[in-house]
């Protein structure tokens, strides 16, 4: 993906990240707010209750004097409809002398949704210093009223503050959702478009190198037979059959490369059966160096439906570049098994390993860390394994070295 491109996507998922969190922070701001607002809501109506009962009408016996106890306790009853739960008088010892019902829940008032407001009975009378010998007067503790309620106002503005703010955070994941989800799919659009574009490039190039290698075949193979008869010819003069002979080995070279050519473009056609992994693995190690590869099949299934003749190609491939990987004598292996979830051919050598900075393009085609290669041969792999619906990778090997992991999914037969 175009650097730029992805740097612009990061850019629109960073802005939906930023609103997202404006949206909470001023949510969390005006949810703090109201819990200050309702706070304040829960003592205006205790003071609104207090007052109400004060003013309820009593008897004309009572009106000269402050209210007795058992009447403001009767007029919990007609306050009853505004949220009044309970009215208690409390006396000076912290004595109950009158109460209308059981004590409600303690606890956060907006949590139990029982308040409390304790206030006296009636404004207590001016104290006078005292003049002479005068006694003190009394302590001063009056009766006090305590009331118990619903705060019902505050509730209600509670409620639709959490209300609020969960609708707020909803909004923000749902944001975030939307944003991650955008962008994943404008990146998957994107690698998609990217391996459409690469697939019409190799099908271009495969199509101009399937014209090359024709038109170059013919030409190329008069010219090595007469520079093969001339070698022949001059075997007596040392200086001209040098000569000869480099122009067969350049000859030679051009037929490998053709040969690649139609190799790669050949492996889009499969002809798909059932084979045996192991005898596979055997003959592609029979085909390179049978001394230097160790070929392990211990593990490798009796029967495999895929293409025998492109897989075997494949693995002759690699295990030609392992082999010039590995300086002789040491040994390349190849190990065939089947891991549960498909069969997984692996080649590891014991070379200097594959520099870093070539790893992502590897297997492209003409794409090569040696003079002489063509970088077709593991083009050639990873098309095959592509067409099977598998994958190749490559890691690195402990102790030094490269491993080649070709992996093949089951097949209908392996399915069942």
């Amino acid at each position: 993906m175009p650097w730029r491109t992805h740097v612009h996507e990061l850019g629109f998922l960073a802005v939906v990240v930023a609103l997202a969190g404006l949206l909470v922070g001023t949510s969390l701001s005006s949810y703090r707010g109201d819990r200050a607002l309702t706070w304040a809501l829960v003592a205006g109506e205790g003071e609104r209750l207090f007052h109400r009962l004060r003013e309820l009408p009593r008897p004309e016996s009572a009106q000269a004097g402050p209210p007795r106890p058992e009447q403001l306790v009767a007029g919990q009853a007609a306050l009853a409809a505004e949220g009044l739960l309970r009215v208690a008088v409390i006396g000076p010892g912290a004595e109950v002398l009158a109460e209308s019902g059981p004590a409600g829940p303690e606890g956060d008032a907006l949590v139990t949704g029982v308040a409390r407001l304790e206030r006296p009975l009636h404004p207590p009378r001016p104290q006078h210093p005292p003049r002479g010998d005068a006694p003190p007067p009394g302590d001063g503790v009056l009766p006090r009223l305590l009331l118990e309620y619903e705060p019902r106002l505050a509730l209600d503005l509670q409620h639709r503050a959490r209300r609020d703010l969960i609708a707020s955070l909803a909004v923000a994941a749902a944001l975030l959702i939307a944003g991650w989800v955008f962008y994943r799919l404008r990146r998957r659009a994107q690698l998609a478009e990217e391996g459409l574009a690469e697939r019409r490039h190799l099908a271009a190039l495969g199509e101009l190198s399937a014209v090359l290698a024709h038109e170059i075949r013919n030409p190329l193979a008069s010219l090595k037979g007469h520079a093969q008869l001339l070698e022949e010819q001059l075997a007596d003069d040392p200086r001209r059959h040098a000569k000869a002979h480099r122009v067969v080995d350049e000859a030679v070279r051009l037929e490998h490369l053709t040969n690649s050519l139609l190799d790669f473009t050949r492996a889009d056609r499969l002809a798909t059966g059932v084979a045996s992994p192991a005898e596979v693995a055997r003959r592609a190690a029979e085909l390179t160096d049978p001394a230097r590869v160790v070929v392990d099949v211990a593990g490798a299934p009796e029967r495999w439906s895929f293409d025998a003749m492109r897989i075997e190609q494949a693995l002759v491939n690699l295990l030609r570049n392992a082999l010039q990987a590995s300086a002789p004598p040491a040994e390349v292996e190849l190990k065939v098994v089947d891991d549960g979830d498909g069969l997984r051919f692996t080649v590891a050598d014991r070379g200097p390993g594959v520099p870093s900075e070539m790893r992502p393009r590897l297997f492209e085609p003409f794409v090569t860390g040696r003079a002489e290669g063509t970088g077709l041969g593991l083009a050639v792999v990873r098309r095959v394994v592509e067409l099977h619906g598998g994958k190749v990778t490559i890691e690195r090997r402990h102790g030094g070295g490269s491993v080649f992991v070709l992996w093949l999914p089951p097949g209908p037969q392996e399915a069942k």
